[in-house]
């Protein structure tokens, strides 16, 4: 997937579309339909090419396949998710794993929370500097409860994939997502009514 991800923040900066610009959405979102099967993408991360990691940096955004513990007793779950790291313990960390919310979602989620971006060297987002405490205070981010899920280290089940701050926007739009137990689209209903309830 590392590849695809470059491959396409590539190709959209060669044809000057900026990041979050509405042409830009609608060229990824046409980019995206192209792809064969985008499910088959996430399998990679089992490869030996993708980026290692160590370690999971506060307000970055990671890929892996995972097994919850007590998965037997959750209505569904996601087997591979898009997370934005919160906080870290020492046996695991808190995210907000996008793949909960619709497409549309999450790409005005993640807009919402770019005054949070932490810039490096030419101005480029290195992270975004956000916690739980900020999320819960606002109704702005109300599109962060279903999100909000806890993951053990001793539960991940592969390498993790950090996705590149110029990669997220793209990743945002991959229907990589793997729920066991429902489809995207009951996952998706559930997550838009408990926004709302809120």
């Amino acid at each position: 997937m590392t590849s695809i991800l470059t491959e396409i923040s590539a190709e959209r900066k060669s044809q000057g579309l900026k990041m979050s610009s509405r042409e830009s959405y609608a060229w990824l979102l046409k980019k995206i339909a192209d792809l064969r099967n985008p499910v088959k993408m996430a399998t990679g991360i089992k490869a030996e090419q993708y980026r290692k990691m160590n370690r999971f940096i506060i307000g970055n955004l990671y890929y892996f396949y995972y097994d919850p513990k007590g998965k037997d007793d959750l209505d569904y779950y996601d087997r591979f998710p898009l997370v934005l790291t919160l906080e870290k313990y020492t046996d695991g960390f808190l995210g907000l794993n996008l793949h909960y919310l619709p497409i549309q979602y999450r790409v005005a989620f993640l807009g919402k929370l770019m005054p949070f971006a932490i810039h490096g060297d030419e101005d480029g987002i290195k992270r975004l500097r956000v916690s739980y405490d900020i999320l819960s205070a606002s109704k702005r981010f109300k599109s962060f409860r279903p999100c909000i899920k806890r993951y053990l280290n001793n539960h991940i089940r592969s390498k993790i994939l950090a996705v590149q701050p110029n990669e997220w926007d793209v990743a945002t739009f991959l229907p990589v997502q793997q729920f066991k137990g429902a489809t995207a689209k009951t996952v998706w209903q559930d997550s838009v009514n408990e926004i709302r309830n809120n």
